[in-house]
């Protein structure tokens, strides 16, 4: 086996190497430029992080899909018993400009736009994540004092979550990096509080961060070893819970974190994997009505996988094994229409998408999908009417953008004016939340 020199600047050679502090926890801190802003909460001595990542360039950005399902309400504060220093994270050169130059000049311009000072919580109910991550980022490093952990990791868990939903996970997997590694003792309670063993950052963020280390490092294998890592601790913790709920919580997270392996694999390329994997994860964590409903989610995702790869064989032996108890008229239409357009039917899936559009107008993927099935068939026109009048009467979402400009470039040449109208109307909406509020360039092709 030969053995080649390593480029030194490569990303996924470099490890987070200890600060080594020069000043002790009892030292005077007339240097910290954050000490004005915590002296009056900060105890006078403190634990400080054993480790600070160093910086390195952002990597580029790959297409991935992430999405913050709901704004999570602040909690109350840290115990005051725990005195750990958390000030690491609100260094603000962790923390990025984010650029403005991928938003079409419609958003930018837009009269209805709030205020950055606005509540966080407002920001995210009407899907303005940019303006969300800005005001999540400036509330952390300023107006948080260095002992609440709760607060901050409340903080920086949204400005993660609403990077990732701008499509800026370069940037956030770059920030994410300030955490150090989370498998340190300092990210553990105190013994002496009677806390040893739990793990101060919430769970859901501990998720996020391991795949932003996954991004940050650029290898998808970090992302699969720290679920594995996780799924450890949920084994744990099972065996250690006293209750049955405490049990059920960990059951459904180890669950999570087996379907999160499938996920990255999908994101490596490696399909065949992920569906052998979701097909190995053992049976459902609940019982009865629940349990069935949670290994059909499972089953539906390996035959979906299936579909990606192009076998449509183990598609079909996925949807034969669904229990009829548990059926749903939407989704097994729309899998048996998926089906047949793998299948190059397209004539078949038209009739399906057709059926369904006429049982459920108001339901957007079926409209959606029944106008890639007539794009497909030649029938642009058809295609085009259907997607303009699902933009101008739904929240407007990704592939819905970007399948209409796709319509666009094809009917005229003149493609960019239509483009940019649409840009314009999707600017002057105002947004419920169901769906981000901004719409990148990407999305509209431009």
């Amino acid at each position: 086996m030969s053995h080649g020199r390593m480029n030194s600047a490569d990303e996924r050679r470099r490890v987070a190497i200890p600060r080594r502090s020069t000043k002790g926890p009892l030292d005077a801190v007339e240097d910290d430029p954050l000490a004005a802003l915590s002296s009056q909460h900060a105890p006078s001595a403190i634990e400080r992080s054993p480790s600070r990542p160093a910086r390195s360039p952002a990597p580029r950005s790959p297409h991935l899909h992430d999405a913050l399902t709901s704004p999570v309400s602040r909690t109350t504060t840290s115990p005051p018993a725990l005195q750990k220093d958390f000030s690491f994270l609100q260094d603000a050169s962790a923390y990025h400009v984010l650029p403005a130059s991928n938003i079409p000049p419609p958003f930018l311009n837009a009269p209805n736009i709030p205020s950055v000072s606005s509540p966080i919580d407002t920001l995210l109910l009407s899907g303005h994540y940019r303006l969300a991550a800005i005001a999540a980022a400036r509330n952390l490093v300023s107006s948080t004092p260095p002992t609440d952990y709760t607060t901050l990791f409340h903080l920086l868990h949204i400005r993660l979550a609403c990077l990732c939903l701008i499509d800026e996970h370069a940037l956030a997997a770059q920030e994410a990096k300030v955490f150090g590694d989370l498998n340190s003792a300092f990210y553990y309670a105190d013994e002496a509080i009677g806390g040893r063993g739990r793990h101060l950052v919430p769970w859901e963020l501990r998720i996020l961060v391991v795949r932003l280390a996954a991004l940050g490092y650029g290898e998808w294998r970090k992302g699969v070893m720290g679920y594995y890592e996780l799924a450890r601790e949920c084994r744990e913790a099972i065996l250690s819970s006293s209750t049955d709920e405490e049990k059920s919580i960990w059951r459904a997270r180890l669950r999570d974190c087996g379907i999160r392996v499938a996920n990255v694999l999908v994101e490596m390329g490696d399909l065949e994997g992920a569906g052998r994997h979701l097909a190995s994860l053992g049976p459902a964590s609940a019982e009865g009505e629940e349990g069935e409903k949670e290994r059909r989610e499972v089953t539906v995702m390996e035959a979906l996988t299936w579909l990606r790869l192009g076998d449509i064989t183990a598609a079909r032996k996925c949807l034969a094994s669904l229990s009829s108890s548990q059926s749903d008229e939407l989704l097994d239409g729309t899998l048996k229409a998926l089906l047949q357009l793998a299948d190059s039917d397209y004539a078949s899936a038209v009739a399906s998408f057709e059926s369904l559009h006429s049982r459920f107008p108001s339901d957007a993927m079926v409209t959606q999908n029944l106008a890639v099935c007539l794009l497909y068939t030649g029938r642009i026109a058809e295609a085009k009417d259907l997607l303009s009048a699902l933009a101008h009467e739904t929240q407007p979402f990704h592939s819905l953008v970007f399948n209409l400009c796709t319509v666009y470039e094809l009917c005229t040449e003149r493609n960019q004016d239509s483009k940019l109208a649409l840009a314009s109307t999707m600017a002057a909406r105002k947004s419920d939340g169901s769906v981000g509020w901004e719409i990148s360039n990407a999305d509209f092709k431009l």
